[in-house]
């Protein structure tokens, strides 16, 4: 009986909380973000291999993250969010009507998991500002965030005061038994990114970049075209696309010639870049993709041998094989 006792004891005790976060308004306001917002997390899910501790990564998945309440009573508007963990790639994209701020996530979430645990033993979020326009490690955000301004300890603080009136569940041990209470969690180092400067160190960058290995042409119905693709490709960065930037080549008497020069610009709201293994796209229509981007003297795209023109990571271009249009 005793032994009995004590296993179920043991599977009472609290896990470590998730990690979890809410977005407050930019600058020092201590304030949740007034603006109407979604919260959205883009990222690839590991499959590992049979008994084995390798793994592959499917294609992007993108979700919207759904929030509750931070406190039970007079909330302020205050939402709380819990990403995904444990998979890779992650990221959230925070969006405002047309802002964007973009939140990379680590793939081991444990660090900041533990900060959570050493904080309180409850859940209790991280408080991140809204800065539009730019990409953010969460470990910087975070402690950006608590370099300036006193919302974490004012959440702690209503958080544990909202806890002592409120009863336990049955599965939580008394509060006895808890870890005694520590100090604030030191903040977690961020990475150090220097960003280029120079046109020569822009260059050098680019040129360590992984390349695009291989691009093929898998089948073509009319003007659509499959193509399987390996290696770094350069995205348009949409919202969870996945649709690499390429241009048109025509094939004449003189040679290749641009059917549209090559539009390099990319959105800021998904992924700049994928790292794919024989990964399988289809393109748009390009009878259609050519008369939208095309002027109006040049719209129709004419029967006759073409092919694809993506960009590696590496910004070298690689042309497909060739196919026809009929």
């Amino acid at each position: 009986m005793l032994i009995v006792v004590l296993h179920a004891a043991a599977r009472a005790q609290p896990a470590p909380p998730d990690f979890c976060f809410v977005i407050s308004e930019p600058g020092d306001a201590d304030k949740p973000l007034s603006r109407t917002y979604v919260v959205k997390q883009q990222y690839r899910e590991r499959v590992f291999y049979y008994q084995s501790d390798r793994y592959w990564l499917k294609p992007d998945t993108t979700i919207t993250l759904q929030s509750r309440d931070l406190f039970k009573e007079k909330n302020a508007g205050w939402r709380v969010f819990t990403p995904v963990a444990g998979v890779s790639e992650s990221r959230l994209l925070v969006i405002a009507g047309t802002d964007t701020m973009r939140i990379d996530l680590p793939d081991d979430m444990r660090p900041l998991i533990d900060r959570a645990w050493r904080r309180w033993p409850e859940p209790s979020p991280e408080v991140m500002r809204f800065k539009p326009g730019r990409t953010w490690d969460v470990n910087t955000c975070i402690n950006e965030y608590q370099a300036g301004v006193a919302a974490n300890q004012y959440i702690l603080r209503r958080l544990q005061k909202e806890a002592a009136y409120v009863p336990l569940p049955l599965n939580i041990p008394p509060p006895g038994i808890h870890p005694p209470e520590l100090p604030p969690a030191p903040p977690i180092a961020a990475p150090v990114q220097r960003t280029p400067s120079t046109p020569e160190e822009w260059e050098a960058f680019w040129e360590e970049q992984p390349p695009l290995k291989e691009v093929k042409v898998v089948r073509t119905n009319a003007d659509t075209v499959w193509l399987r693709i390996s290696g770094r490709v350069m995205l348009n960065g949409g919202c969870g696309s996945g649709m690499p930037l390429f241009h048109i080549e025509m094939l004449t008497d003189s040679g290749w010639v641009e059917r549209i020069p090559f539009d390099w610009i990319q959105m800021d709201c998904g992924m700049p870049w994928g790292d794919w293994d024989d990964q399988l796209v289809m393109l748009p229509a390009l009878r259609g993709w050519v008369s939208t981007n095309s002027p109006a003297a040049s719209r129709e795209l004419l029967s006759g041998t073409y092919r694809i023109v993506l960009k590696g990571g590496n910004l070298r271009e690689v042309p497909s094989p060739a196919f026809d249009i009929p």
